[in-house]
This record gives C-alpha cells, structure tokens and sequence, in this order.
C-alpha cells in the first residue's frame, strides 16, 4: 500500500489527475472515508477529497477523524495536507503560497482529538513542532525548485467558518502573529500527529482576508484563484513527494499512545 498521501480541499480535488486511481471507501471506528489510491507521476499515494468525492462537506462537517484514521488503517505515514487560506499580510498576494509551520486553533464545534473515550488513558500529545520537518523541508524545496512566491513557516489561524472573518478579527489575528487564515488544517494537522503521521502542508493564498481586500469575498473567487495557481500547486505537490524520505527519521511517530 502506499506510504504517501495528499489531502486536498477546494480546487483541488479538480486538479490532482491522477495517473491511476481506485476509490476506495475505508471504515474506521470514527466512521468512514472516500479515497482515491493511485499514482501520481509514477508515485504511489492515496488521495483524500477533504470536503467528499463531490465536494459537498462543508470545513465545519468534515469527518477528520475518520479521514485520518483511514489513512492510517491504509498504511499512510506520509501526508502532505494542501490548503486554501486568505493571507493576513497585504504583501503576500493572491496566487502565493505558504509552506506552515505553527497554527492557532480557533475552531469551536469539531471532533479534534482521539484521546476522548471514557475509560481510556488521558493522553497529552508534544506540539512543540506542529508540522513533521522533513515534509515541510520537501515542501520548501518543491517551492523554490518551482520559482513561487512563498512564505516559510507561516502561521496558520484555523477557525470555525462557514463565515468569513471580520475585519476586526482579521487585524487582531494579524496582531497575534498569524500569516494566513483557513477553516480546515485544524484539526487535521493535530490528528494527524495523535496518530503518529508525518504531515506537512502547503497552502496556497486564494485572497487577501476581509478588510484587507478593497472587493468583497466569494467562494467563487477562491476556486478561480486556486484554479489559476494549478499548474504551480501541482508542480509543487509532485517535486515534494519525489523529495520526502520514503523512512521517517523525524519523531512525528513518538509517544503518540494511539493505536487506530
């Protein structure tokens, strides 16, 4: 089975043409999950649709445990994780990427951790290095072998949505520190550690945030924007998994206490 997978959400799922794929549907005990296994420039992997095969789930309702415990239950111990965000900073420019390296958890209403059943050991997971360094190393060679437009270790401000953010919010979240904003890489990036997965992401900036762009937002308009910064993507996604170690020799796999 393959060793790398990608999880992609909106534009995404239109733009990763796999070689060859096969959807498979995985049960886990969180419940279960579309994949595509296949290849992709002759690698293999195993591709989620984060948002489902017709991309129909929106970032508050998606299923993340089960995604990840699905990837897990398939033999995945690599996982690049591929993200629209709104930049938080006026000079990072729709059609940008940003490879991350912290995030700030501001969702409210999702399932974000393994470690909740009655009975079972209280477990604390290290976040101390949210993001595995060997993905995010393979990531920010892949962007400087394509010639993008990026920010290194950028910090991820993950919150609820359907909404966008206020303009208030957008300049306190600046404040903070945070780069970029998006509803989905939490938690998907802190499963992803709980179950001992090497997982780095990309995200690619669709806009600039609420009060920072003198249009307003539509979701159209990310589409357009990540449809735009495709071929990059793609390109990017490729040379990076050409270039992760195919052995882990991080410690993303270390005292997780889970066993899927």
């Amino acid at each position: 089975m393959a060793n790398l997978a990608v999880i992609g959400g909106t534009g995404l799922d239109e733009l990763l043409a796999l070689d060859s794929g096969e959807t498979r549907r995985v049960t886990t005990r969180f419940g279960s999950v579309d994949a595509i296994v296949g290849s992709l420039a002759g690698i293999e992997l195993v591709f989620v649709p984060r948002h489902g095969m017709d991309h129909s789930v929106p970032p508050s309702l998606i299923n993340y445990r089960a995604q990840i415990a699905g990837l897990k239950s398939l033999g995945v111990r690599r996982v690049v994780g591929v993200a629209a965000v709104g930049s938080l900073e006026p000079d990072s420019p729709a059609g940008s990427f940003a490879v991350l390296g912290d995030f700030i958890d501001l969702t409210k209403r999702r399932a974000d951790t393994f470690f909740d059943e009655p009975g079972k050991a209280v477990v604390h997971t290290d976040f101390t290095q949210p993001y595995c360094p060997e993905v995010s190393s393979a990531l920010i060679e892949a962007c400087a072998e394509e010639g993008v437009r990026f920010r290194n270790n950028a910090v991820y401000v993950g919150v609820e949505g359907p909404r966008y953010e206020t303009p208030a919010e957008v300049k306190l979240y600046a404040s903070w520190g945070g780069h970029v904003i998006g509803m989905t890489n939490v938690p998907e990036a802190a499963l992803a550690r709980e179950a001992g997965l090497c997982y780095g992401a990309i995200a690619v900036v669709s806009n600039l945030a609420c009060g920072l762009s003198p249009t307003p937002l539509f979701h159209d308009d990310v589409r357009a924007a990540v449809a735009q910064a495709g071929e990059s993507l793609v390109g990017i996604i490729r040379r990076a998994l050409g270039g992760i170690p195919p052995t882990p020799r991080c410690l993303c796999a270390e005292n997780t206490g889970l066993h899927l």
